[in-house]
């Protein structure tokens, strides 16, 4: 598995090489996208560092992580967009692209399945059990979910940090409102769609609710060290509702699962 892993390197690299794109602000993107998967695998080493796993399993689970996001280059090329909604999603045409490159052809059946199994659906808004064979597949693609998520965590926070508006954030309303649908669905512990929100405020309080959709008690651990919650929750324009989720966050993550 070492040496696959070594292999997914070299293609990782080589693949996303060819993807010199004549616009600069698009080469940009594709740059983002190559330190995204590069962090993530880093994400992934520091989760698993703290289980009880094999050699063999971290370096699956290494593998995963660079390849989790291989389908954005080709998406982002042709469509000019990350967003699967315009375009066509993301973790099924990574799948395609793997399955061509048979990267993956000396492993056995069951080791490619639980690779292409997670790269398929680590970017769904929730994880259907039913989906996977058996739980060696969902334990992996519940370690992606959250390898991805501390580094979606960590993009956010460090713009906030800055008291950087980006774009797609400036498009919503800065008014100090959290709406009825983000609040009950946060405190309900349900997954959120970007299409709902209205306010900055919606946005900030959806990604404090990111907590309940990490699958292991080490990725929490990393969000506490690393202060996430409070950096999220401490740039807010602060009400009534905003509080109430920030605590029940808090509460969870000192008694998770």
């Amino acid at each position: 598995m070492r040496e696959i892993y070594q292999k997914t390197k070299r293609f990782f690299n080589s693949y996303t090489d060819k993807f010199n794109l004549e616009e600069e602000k698009d080469q940009k993107n594709i740059q983002l996208k190559i330190d995204h998967s590069k962090r993530v695998v880093a994400n992934m080493e520091e989760i698993i560092s703290a289980m009880d796993v094999t050699d063999e399993q971290k370096n699956m689970a290494r593998i995963i992580a660079l390849l989790h996001d291989i389908g954005r280059f080709k998406q982002y090329k042709k469509y000019k967009t990350f967003s699967d909604y315009k375009s066509e999603d993301h973790g099924e045409l990574g799948v395609k692209i793997i399955k061509e490159s048979n990267l993956t052809g000396a492993l056995a059946e069951n080791e490619q399945n639980i690779i292409l199994k997670a790269v398929k659906e680590h970017n769904k808004a929730d994880l259907n059990p039913e989906k996977f064979t058996n739980e060696k597949e969902l334990f992996f693609a519940r370690l992606i979910r959250d390898a991805d998520k501390l580094d979606i965590f960590n993009i956010f926070v460090e713009r906030y940090k800055a008291r950087s508006q980006k774009d797609y954030v400036v498009r919503l309303s800065t008014e100090p409102k959290i709406n009825d649908k983000i609040y009950y669905k946060i405190l309900n512990r349900k997954s959120i769609n970007y299409d709902l929100l209205k306010t900055i405020n919606d946005l900030k309080a959806m990604q404090l609710g990111w907590i309940y959709d990490i699958n292991f008690k080490e990725t929490i651990e990393i969000i506490k060290q690393r202060g996430y919650l409070e950096v999220i929750y401490n740039s807010m324009d602060l009400n009534e509702r905003a509080e109430e989720i920030y605590q029940r966050v808090k509460e969870y993550v000192e008694n998770p699962f």
